[in-house]
């Protein structure tokens, strides 16, 4: 979360928190009512506001669109459950390349996703090398997946290391 955003949860926690104060501090009958009930129904409205804000905080899997390029850190499947009602997830902890800090993403399951998560982390595990996963929403009417069906692919590749000078 940056300073700004940090600032703005901050005001939205305290300006309820001050206007009751003020309305219980004070002769109530001294404002007017329309006054009272438009600051009583604006509570509502900081709140979802605040709950907005808290949800961009690091840690926290965010349901925006992941970028188009990205370093794989680690990932989590859970596959869905028809006994129990669950449609099944994908976390990726991921690193855009002009971020400093990773982002947690989450994913509805997909059994493509789930094998191209399984072989790049395989990859990993043998070479050792970072897994860049690209990012291409696909457009519509271009591809023959039903419509219920993700329209969007999601691959992972080996980093290119550096060259090593000649000896």
């Amino acid at each position: 979360m940056n300073a700004l955003g940090a600032i703005g949860l901050t005001l939205l926690y305290l300006l309820p928190v001050s206007l009751l104060a003020l309305l219980l501090t004070h002769r109530v009958s001294g404002y007017p009512r329309w006054l009272i009930t438009v600051v009583l129904l604006a509570l509502p409205a900081f709140y979802v506001g605040h709950y907005h804000l808290l949800e961009q905080m690091q840690g926290w899997p965010s349901d925006a669109p992941l970028p188009q390029r990205f370093r794989l850190l680690g990932f989590d499947v859970t596959e869905p459950d028809t006994g129990k009602g669950e449609t099944g997830r994908v976390l990726l902890w991921v690193q855009a390349p002009d971020s400093v800090s990773p982002r947690a993403h989450r994913l509805p399951y997909s059994k493509d996703l789930h094998q191209e998560l399984v072989a790049a982390g395989q990859r990993r595990k043998n070479s050792g090398r970072t897994q860049i996963g690209t990012h291409q929403r696909a457009t519509p009417g271009a591809t023959d997946r039903p419509a219920s069906e993700p329209q969007e692919r999601i691959r992972f590749e080996d980093a290119k290391g550096p060259r090593l000078p000649a000896k």
